[in-house]
């Protein structure tokens, strides 16, 4: 079975592909933040997941663990 991917990106980091991490977001937590809250919530995940390319090269799926685990400690869920 050969594979032929229809697409091919190399923007691991959202800068050009739009991952639609905010609505991913809202979907997964709306359970647990109020709607009131959610844009400040999906923001702090932003603002987490920036902090985590700053320093040294790591796999995204790690980049979005670690901002992952730090938001929800910070909103204590």
């Amino acid at each position: 079975m050969s594979f032929r991917p229809k697409y091919i990106t190399f923007d691991c980091y959202g800068t050009l592909t739009r991952f639609r991490m905010g609505e991913m977001t809202r979907d997964i937590f709306a359970d647990r933040i109020p709607a009131e809250q959610m844009e400040q919530f999906i923001a702090d995940f932003t603002a987490y997941r920036f902090d985590e390319v700053l320093g040294d090269w790591q796999p995204y799926e790690v980049v979005l663990k670690n901002a992952v685990r730090r938001l929800c400690r910070k909103w204590k869920i």
